[in-house]
């Protein structure tokens, strides 16, 4: 309805004009229908969500990296795999896991986008049930033409979050890796 359209409207007119720091509690909806008013409660727009965070800032950090892979033709999430797999020589999806802490889906679903482009082979191993992967020529080749690329990004992030920044970076990440999950819920 109008009035619903209007309220948000005003909710981001003013969120966005006092930067958050306007405490919005209630926005009102008009149920058209009926014509009743309704106060839904919201959240604070200045509570931390510590997952909406790093979220938020692996995607922007993504993007860049994105950006500055792409006249390699890779992004940073096939470059990362391409890596991996380039240093084990010769692997399976069992030990990718293991190594990158993906969601096996996820990673399969990676490898077949890298398989399909070429930049990796496949084949039975000794086992039947292990698929044997490694990097092709081209493969190698992407990799090190976005290798180069890669540092020069990785450099000037470094650079731009100076020392403790970056240490600060690596212990946040080390303790959220390390979050006991039974003390949290219990």
């Amino acid at each position: 309805s109008i009035i619903e359209i209007m309220c948000s409207y005003l909710v981001m007119y003013y969120s966005n004009f006092l930067k958050f720091e306007l405490y919005i509690k209630y926005i009102i909806r008009l149920f058209a229908f009926k014509h009743i008013w309704v106060y839904t409660y919201i959240m604070e727009i200045d509570e931390i969500c510590n997952c909406s965070l790093l979220r938020k800032s692996a995607l922007d950090l993504t993007a860049i990296y994105n950006k500055a892979l792409s006249n390699s033709g890779i992004n940073i999430t096939q470059f990362a795999l391409l890596k991996k797999i380039s240093f084990l020589k010769e692997t399976n999806i069992s030990a990718l896991n293991t190594l990158l802490h993906q969601d096996r889906s996820t990673l399969g679903r990676n490898i077949r986008v890298i398989k399909n482009l070429q930049l990796i082979k496949s084949s039975a191993g000794k086992d039947k049930r292990v698929l044997k992967i490694e990097v092709t020529d081209l493969g190698k080749e992407k990799l090190e033409n976005a290798y180069l690329d890669w540092q020069k990004i990785n450099k000037k992030i470094s650079i731009f979050l100076g020392d403790e920044k970056q240490n600060q970076l690596i212990e946040i990440t080390k303790d959220i890796s390390n979050i006991d999950d039974t003390k949290i819920f219990s």
